[in-house]
């Protein structure tokens, strides 16, 4: 039995709603703390995957000044390479945030080959002419 004309409207109808009201939950404000743990993660992300150069962008403008695009890599130790990071949580005070990143590396010492730590670090993120920007340490 062919469905009727008017079930076939109804279910079209039912449709069109469905995704109209996903795409209104799509325009929901970010809050500050979703902002930045977005941020946050899209760095690491780049780091996991060793493109040093995207990682660079999300710094503060006047860390970007002092430390030049090809020289961000030696920031950076030679005695692991992360394998994965998931910026756990993050909580914001004003101008200025904490990310609470979960990072596992691979050890790149002789005879700890293959053996992978884990563990957390906070990092802090502040708000420069209405972006977020990563502040790395002094």
């Amino acid at each position: 039995m062919k469905p009727s004309l008017s079930s076939v409207a109804r279910r079209a109808a039912l449709a069109a709603a469905v995704l109209a009201l996903a795409g209104c939950a799509g325009l929901q404000p970010q809050t500050t703390e979703q902002i930045v743990q977005q941020r946050a993660q899209q760095r690491w992300d780049a780091l996991v995957a060793g493109d040093f150069a995207k990682a660079w962008t999300y710094s503060t403008p006047s860390f970007r000044q002092r430390v030049k695009q090809n020289d961000y890599r030696d920031q950076f130790g030679r005695a692991g390479q992360w394998t994965a990071a998931k910026v756990e949580s993050v909580t914001c005070k004003a101008e200025r945030c904490t990310a609470q990143v979960s990072l596992t590396a691979r050890l790149l010492f002789p005879g700890f080959k293959n053996q992978l730590t884990t563990g957390e670090v906070p990092e802090i993120w502040v708000r420069d002419d209405g972006q977020w920007w990563y502040l790395p340490p002094l």
